[in-house]
């Protein structure tokens, strides 16, 4: 349904997924984001489909610590915010992920009590885990190669210690760490970005062609 719908300015861009759209405009942009949000508006009106304003936000990303930080006038009716959640990821103004980690270790923590009640109840450890996989380790897991770039040791550490008390108290057959995960997550993305039916495969540098024997690094790009 939303297909025809596109950017005024080619320096912006519009992300879609499923009935969520998101919105890009670059500070250097030659059309603005009230502009751009008023022809969406407009493709919406006349496509008879109504914009949900309250769940509509705004967010302005910026670097850690600006010299000099003017943040843009807001648009009308939209509220702007600190931190916002994109398909199941907190973003931050800041591009830090601390609000991320801790929604993601208070998810967490949560089903740790289900998985308690289950070990009380007398399910065998292998079962226990197997749960944990489809309960905890997949919600760490989530798009984890987009953010776990961007962690401090700090935020590691928070992570580490949650995964220790879960192999400690029984919960997981695996001592975990974020580290291998997000390595073994970075692995097969790769792997699958190779295909070229992938929709990432064009993200790829070009295949990179040598004449000389050099260290093997696992792919050839």
């Amino acid at each position: 349904m939303e297909s025809d719908l596109h950017t005024v300015s080619l320096m912006n861009m519009l992300i879609k997924y499923a009935d969520d759209t998101d919105l890009l405009v670059p500070s250097a942009s030659d059309v603005g984001l009230a502009e751009e949000f008023n022809h969406v508006k407009h493709w919406a009106d006349e496509n008879r489909m109504v914009i949900n304003i309250l769940k509509t936000k705004e967010i302005v990303f910026r670097r850690p610590n600006p010299r000099r930080c003017i943040n843009p006038v807001p648009i009308s009716e939209v509220q702007q915010v600190t931190s916002a959640k994109l398909l199941g990821i907190t973003l931050c103004d800041t591009l830090r992920f601390d609000a991320h980690i801790g929604n993601v270790l208070k998810m967490c923590s949560q089903r740790i009590y289900l998985l308690k009640l289950l070990r009380d109840q007398g399910l065998p450890r292998y079962h226990l885990s197997t749960v944990f996989d489809a309960l905890v380790l997949s919600r760490i897991r989530h798009a984890i190669s987009a953010w776990s770039g961007f962690l401090s040791a700090e935020l590691k550490s928070q992570v580490d210690s949650f995964l220790k008390r879960a192999f400690k108290y029984g919960f997981c057959s695996i001592l975990y760490s974020i580290e291998a995960i997000a390595e073994d997550a970075d692995i097969d993305l790769l792997c699958n970005m190779k295909n070229i039916n992938h929709c990432a495969h064009s993200l790829l540098p070009p295949v990179k062609f040598c004449t000389h024997y050099l260290r093997l690094k696992g792919h050839k790009y």
